[in-house]
């Protein structure tokens, strides 16, 4: 039987956006309490055979025909995805490549509002103009110039035109030790889009796995220990 895992975290996603969803045919026996919760498909990856199947709706729909009678423009939403390895895996979830190797990316991208990525700590690196674009691997790194004219770029961009849908923020569920979401891709697109006061963007969720349950709670603590470590060198970076 496939192991469905669950977001740590809920996001108030755009109600028509879930309307238009299709209702799941696969509903587990044990789900979480919230009101609605999103399955995630996967989209066509050049580099993997897997099949493609759509984001559908696990549960919620009347939550959120009511939400949208109400004029509600977003409602939290747990995001729930089929795991990619095998119950007994422990290493996948926690190596960066093999992590990339497994990963499954949502069929659909969705709008939510920036600030709450800010304010559930998802970033791992929190970007400004004074440490964007410096990177630890050698193959990305950049003059001083090149990094403050590309940010500032980035930051003209937004001013003028507003958050570009084609380039969606990537959030991984369970990303940090296959317990805690963290946003993989986009930290400066993130950054810059508070910065110009934007307040929706558009965002996908990829995802791997999750350790076993025995094993979580200590996964979580290192979770949280490493998200901490990581914000303090960004904040020395700044």
């Amino acid at each position: 039987m496939t192991k469905i895992c669950y977001s740590s975290e809920v996001y108030g996603l755009d109600v028509e956006e879930l309307l238009a969803l299709h209702d799941s045919s696969h509903i587990p026996e044990k789900m979480p309490d919230d009101d609605v919760i999103l399955l995630i498909g996967r989209r066509k990856l050049w580099v993997d055979d897997y099949p493609v199947t759509p984001d559908t709706l696990l549960k919620g729909r009347a939550k959120l025909a009511k939400a949208q009678e109400l004029g509600l423009r977003y409602i939290p939403v747990r995001i729930a995805f089929e795991s990619r390895i095998k119950s007994y895996d422990l290493i996948s979830p926690l190596i960066r490549k093999l992590r990339y190797k497994h990963n499954l990316f949502s069929s659909n991208v969705y709008h939510m509002r920036p600030q709450e990525i800010r304010e559930k700590g998802l970033e791992r690196n929190l970007r400004t103009a004074d440490n964007a674009y410096k990177f630890s691997n050698p193959k990305y790194q950049m003059s001083e110039e090149e990094r403050h004219q590309t940010y500032e770029k980035l930051v003209t961009s937004m001013q003028q035109k507003g958050y570009d849908d084609r380039f969606p923020l990537d959030i991984m569920l369970c990303r940090n030790m296959g317990v805690k979401d963290t946003l993989n891709q986009g930290h400066h697109r993130m950054s810059v889009a508070l910065e110009c006061g934007i307040n929706r963007v558009t965002v996908e969720f990829c995802a791997v796995g999750t350790p076993p349950k025995i094993l979580q709670p200590f996964c979580r603590m290192l979770a949280h220990m490493n998200l901490s470590v990581k914000h303090f060198i960004s904040r020395l970076r700044s």
